[in-house]
């Protein structure tokens, strides 16, 4: 049985001691060939937030977070994640960067729509006491795994949710990926550039993970 698998949204986010939104302006970003005219047409510029979206990408600065959410039907990633955000970071020298992550969204649709039984054959233990009264046929279960890996401390939190389109509710597992690298006073833009480096083989790791679920025993 092959349930549907989308990835839904992906994106990165910088946490940084302050971005100075002020400076960060629309001039300023055109001015630096960060973002070109057709793409600032319809920014968003208050006095504390920054909001770029074209129908590729959505950047949303404020004081001490810059998120970057690329399409999922984009297939070029790597190279506009450092074209925009990688020569943008590199023109704040003074900017102290607390940690960045590379986050992936998966929605899983039960072929069969029973959300029960796909969530409990994935994220039940039934050796375990702790699922000893969980044992009725409509408990929904979930997961989260952590390990190191690409040099980050990566994170699966896996959950049912419900979703609605056209006015049809639906349950479907959210498997919500994480890449997480911590930083320093000492480390500047050339690491988080790095880590933006290893966009594909992250995203890699997350489609590979949650293809699993296809995976017969």
């Amino acid at each position: 049985m092959n349930h549907k698998i989308e990835l839904v949204n992906c994106n990165t986010v910088i946490i940084a001691s302050t971005f100075s939104v002020n400076t960060l302006n629309s001039v300023w970003l055109y001015k630096n060939k960060i973002f070109t005219e057709k793409e600032l047409r319809e920014a968003r510029h208050l006095a504390m937030i920054l909001e770029v979206q074209t129908n590729n990408f959505h950047l949303q600065i404020i004081p001490d977070r810059l998120q970057f959410t690329i399409s999922p039907k984009y297939k070029n990633t790597t190279k506009l994640l450092l074209s925009k955000i990688g020569n943008l970071i590199k023109l704040l020298p003074h900017t102290s960067f607390l940690a960045v992550g590379l986050n992936f969204t998966y929605h899983v649709a039960p072929l069969d729509k029973d959300i029960c039984k796909l969530s409990r054959s994935l994220f039940c233990n039934e050796k375990s006491k702790l699922f000893n009264d969980f044992k009725e046929q409509n408990v929904r279960f979930g997961g989260y795994f952590s390990k190191d890996v690409l040099g980050t401390r990566f994170r699966l939190a896996a959950k049912p949710i419900e979703v609605e389109n056209k006015n049809i509710k639906k349950e479907i597992l959210q498997f919500s990926y994480n890449f997480n690298l911590a930083l320093t006073q000492n480390d500047n833009y050339n690491k988080v550039i790095d880590l933006f480096s290893k966009w594909n083989m992250a995203k890699s790791i997350c489609r590979k993970l949650t293809n699993k679920i296809n995976v017969k025993d």
